[in-house]
Parts: structure tokens; C-alpha cells; sequence
């Protein structure tokens, strides 16, 4: 498969970011620095191509092309569309969520939706969770950078660059 090396603005300087893909998933190698001893390393992170083409297709459906998306409302795309598997972090969820989602309507789901968004935005903005559900979002938008699909801002906001399929 291929691999391409790109620039990208890191910590108080420029880290780059290697992107390879195998058959379903693609490989980070990013530079990092230790905070602690100030040495630089590279940090390897394998994502399932699918969880970025999930992410891909949310951001073509819901936003506007040049427009800049801020990080709350791109998560709660992904909590609302139902693809962020809170049975990763809450299995005793999996039954009442599939159930609400299902029979409620109105006001019912919107609330139940409103407190899903507000435990899950916790959870995608740390705690034990982080590492299950915030870092394969963060790291599938530096894929999309990566590809040229959007440009990162910084802080999880977005800006959609181009509308096509995602290869």
C-alpha cells in the first residue's frame, strides 16, 4: 500500500505525520515529545479504515464545504447518528439506548438524546474512556487532514475541504 509523509504544525515547532494503509486500516507514525525529558519519539496508532469513512461520511452529510465546524457539534453528530458504540464504554446502556431510540419520539428522545450527548461529550473529553472513544475520532480527522478531505483546526474544529468518496 502506499505511504505518504505530511506536514503538519505540532508542538511549538513542526512534528510530521506518516500515513500508510493496509488492507483495513490505516498506520500514524507521529513524532511526539516527552513532556517530562524533552525527547522526541514516534508514536504508532493503527485506526480501522471503516471508523474513518464512517467519520468521512458524517462530516460530508452534515456540513458545508469551507465552513468551520467546532469539535461539540461534530461529536454530537457522531453520538446522534448512533455510530459511536457506547457498548464500548457502557454495555448496560446498549439495551435501553437501541429501545429509546426505537420506541421513543419527541420530547422523550430528545431528552434521552440531550443526556446520551452530555455523558458521551464527557466521555470523548476524557476520563478511562478517552483512549476508546475520543482517540479513533481524533485520529481518524488527522487522516482526513492527511488525505487532503479537511483541514484541522486544532481543538477538534473542522473545516470540509472537498465532498468526494473517501478511497
Amino acid at each position: 500500500m502506499s505511504e505518504e509523509l505530511v506536514e503538519i504544525e505540532g508542538w511549538k515547532g513542526s512534528g510530521e505525520l506518516t500515513l500508510s494503509e493496509r488492507k483495513d486500516t490505516y498506520i500514524l507514525r507521529e513524532k511526539r515529545k516527552n513532556k517530562e525529558t524533552k525527547e522526541i519519539y514516534t508514536d504508532e496508532t493503527e485506526i480501522l479504515k471503516s471508523t474513518v469513512r464512517e467519520l468521512w461520511n458524517l462530516i460530508r452529510k452534515n456540513c458545508v464545504l469551507g465552513e468551520e465546524y467546532k469539535y461539540r457539534y461534530l461529536v454530537r453528530k457522531v453520538i446522534e447518528s448512533g455510530k459511536m458504540d457506547l457498548a464500548k464504554v457502557l454495555p448496560e446502556f446498549t439495551e435501553i439506548d437501541s429501545f429509546i431510540r426505537d420506541k421513543a419520539d419527541g420530547e422523550i428522545l430528545n431528552k434521552w438524546l440531550d443526556f446520551v450527548t452530555h455523558l458521551s461529550i464527557e466521555t470523548f473529553n476524557g476520563g478511562k474512556f478517552r483512549k476508546e472513544i475520543y482517540f479513533p475520532f481524533y485520529y481518524s480527522l488527522k487522516i482526513l487532514e492527511g488525505k487532503g478531505k479537511i483541514a484541522y483546526i486544532g481543538k477538534g474544529s473542522v473545516i470540509p475541504l472537498q465532498d468526494d468518496e473517501l478511497e
